[in-house]
């Protein structure tokens, strides 16, 4: 069968019955609201059967989801904000997290970010939101990604710190609780990218355009038992923690902490899909492929699923006493 007809066939056969396959990019508590959702039996109460998959990286993600595989995954944009500007038919549908949270973590003997030079640093796969934006963050102070420092596919978070603590890499793009067990470990953070002048959505549900038009209704109904999973990390610690746990494998309470308190104030109440940083994205993307300064960030957002739940009272059943933020 032709590729693209199973593809399109995949994208529209209905999902009563069926299993949703929702991949997550990392195992840092970005993806948490999910983890939550599933635990906490949310998804079931919306009845939408939904199988959460690891796959670090957000690039192959994207594969998967070109091939027909899966349908809608969270993840970090910017690598579907590149295969969008190159022609896949993908949309945002929501970004719970518009502040980086990511750090370059190193060895104390590195002390200042022009200390890279000719250092090996770990991301998860060229392409993906830590290589992106460590190459930002090399740019801006004045060091050429291409030719001053080596930037090596290394994993996900955990097999970034271990080749950290290994040595055999010089420096790491670390968040949540991995950033807090390297600084335990003795390593500090040699650069923040929540104050570095940088604008990308970090963390968002991204879907195939086809499958949300087919089958909004599901759509729907996955994105109500996410939000109801944000609203849970967000009031309740201690079942948030006891998740974290679970999926980070943590047992540490203090690092736990950390990772709870760095995040509950940056997810999104509603999760509309940024347009700035999408724009900011293809700005990037521009420099290098002409054709993409012609695109609309707009046309990358599909905002509709979150403007029905606000407008049928869903997030107001949520957050009665709070502005829908």
């Amino acid at each position: 069968m032709h590729a693209a007809f199973l593809a399109g066939v995949l994208a529209s056969a209905p999902l009563f019955g069926q299993t949703l396959k929702v991949p997550f990019v990392s195992i840092s508590p970005n993806p948490a609201p999910l983890w939550i959702a599933k635990e906490a039996g949310l998804f079931k109460k919306h009845n939408v059967d939904v199988e959460l998959i690891y796959i670090p990286g957000g690039t192959i993600i994207i594969q998967t989801m070109l091939s027909g595989e899966v349908r809608l995954a969270n993840m970090a944009p910017p690598a579907a904000i590149t295969a969008w500007a190159r022609g896949a038919d993908l949309v945002l549908v929501g970004t719970s997290v518009n502040r980086l949270l990511e750090t370059i973590v190193t060895s104390t003997a590195i002390k200042r970010p022009e200390d890279l030079k000719g250092k090996r640093i770990g991301v998860s796969r060229y392409g993906s939101l830590t290589d992106v934006i460590l190459r930002e963050a090399l740019r801006h102070y004045k060091l050429n990604p291409e030719k001053d420092v080596i930037i090596l596919q290394t994993g996900g978070e955990g097999p970034r710190l271990a080749a950290l603590r290994g040595g055999s890499i010089d420096g790491a793009m670390l968040s949540g609780d991995q950033r807090f067990q390297a600084e335990k470990m003795g390593f500090h953070v040699l650069v923040d990218f929540s104050k570095l002048p940088i604008d990308y959505p970090i963390n968002g549900m991204v879907a195939r355009r086809d499958f949300v038009r087919s089958q909004k209704d599901s759509v729907k109904r996955f994105t109500k038992g996410w939000l109801e999973g944000i609203k849970i990390f967000k009031t309740d610690k201690e079942f948030t923690l006891r998740v974290l746990r679970k999926y980070l494998r943590v047992e540490d309470r203090e690092i736990l902490d950390l990772s709870y308190e760095q995040y509950k104030p940056v997810f999104e109440n509603v999760p509309f899909p940024e347009r700035k940083g999408v724009s900011f994205a293809l700005q990037r993307i521009a420099e290098s492929d002409p054709a993409a300064a012609k695109l609309k960030a707009e046309d990358f957002l599909e905002p509709g699923i979150m403007t029905e739940l606000v407008n049928e009272g869903f997030i107001k059943e949520l957050y009665p006493d709070r502005a829908n933020k």
